[in-house]
């Protein structure tokens, strides 16, 4: 059965107290949405608010660090352009608090992505992290040590060997972040990545610092995309591509969309 929400009492917030003290500084969030969504995201400037079944409030979803991402239908082969990933790199050193903090993707627990790992003893919310960028880099250091391995999905080695039995909030999160290594037998990224959820609208400028597009929503041969070349310009942001091709499943583009966000992250001494 999937993760559920916490039905009575308060939640015990297992995962909040590992406090190491890192620094939060550099921690990009990360938003991928299909290019059909991005183009209109250009348009209005911003990232709006849409409405979550999960926790029934209007807010805006990012992962951090990592592009990871399930794009609906995404294994089914696509022959449009605007089912193809985008993804957005935000700095949110001048944006509000966060709504929430999770260690994974919640959607996907409840939804059943992280039924093999997790334990239906462990609520949803007791899972939920600090509402800080400071929460997630204690998170960070807790789990993975150090940023790049949290962005590869490696959990420090012996970690689960360092926690006593009776701590089953931290040896569910295990469990469930081993389903995004490369070792399982359908690795999802999303099984381990931090999500970072805001209660507002999110503003391209000043905080949308690079994005990852097709290079085919930009340029071809019968004419250039000015209007979106413009936008992106626009709001500040930089931008690599990749080769995108008719007839693939959006999903078989997500090797690529990583390479380029680590290393534009790694260049600038994020990872």
């Amino acid at each position: 059965m999937p993760i559920e929400r916490r039905k009575e009492g308060r939640a015990e917030y297992g995962l909040r107290n590992r406090k190491t003290g890192a620094n939060p500084a550099g921690l990009m969030l990360i938003h991928v949405t299909p290019v059909g969504a991005a183009r209109e995201i250009l348009r209005a400037g911003k990232i709006t608010v849409r409405h979550c079944r999960v926790f029934e409030r209007d807010l805006v979803y990012f992962f951090l660090l990592r592009p990871a991402y399930k794009l609906k239908d995404g294994r089914e082969k696509r022959g449009l352009i605007d089912f193809f990933p985008f993804v957005f790199v935000f700095d949110p050193a001048l944006m509000s608090a966060p709504y929430h903090v999770y260690p994974f993707d919640t959607g996907g627990a409840i939804n059943g992505a992280f039924d093999a790992a997790h334990s239906p003893y462990v609520p949803l919310e007791d899972y939920a992290l600090e509402e800080t960028l400071q929460g997630a880099a204690d998170h960070i250091s807790w789990a993975f040590d150090t940023r790049a391995a949290y962005f590869d999905g490696r959990l420090r080695p012996n970690l689960s060997e360092a926690l006593p039995a009776w701590d089953s909030h931290g040896h569910t999160f295990i469990e469930i972040a081993r389903l995004a290594a490369e070792g399982s037998n359908r690795p999802d990224l999303r099984a381990s990545s931090i999500e970072v959820a805001y209660a507002h609208h999110a503003p391209l400028t000043p905080h949308a610092k690079f994005a990852v597009l097709p290079r085919q929503f930009l340029e071809d041969p019968r004419g250039n995309n000015a209007v979106m070349v413009d936008a992106l310009t626009a709001s500040g942001i930089e931008w690599e591509t990749y080769d995108w091709r008719p007839n693939r499943a959006p999903e078989e583009f997500h090797f690529e969309v990583n390479a380029i966000v680590r290393g534009w992250l790694a260049s600038r001494g994020m990872l």
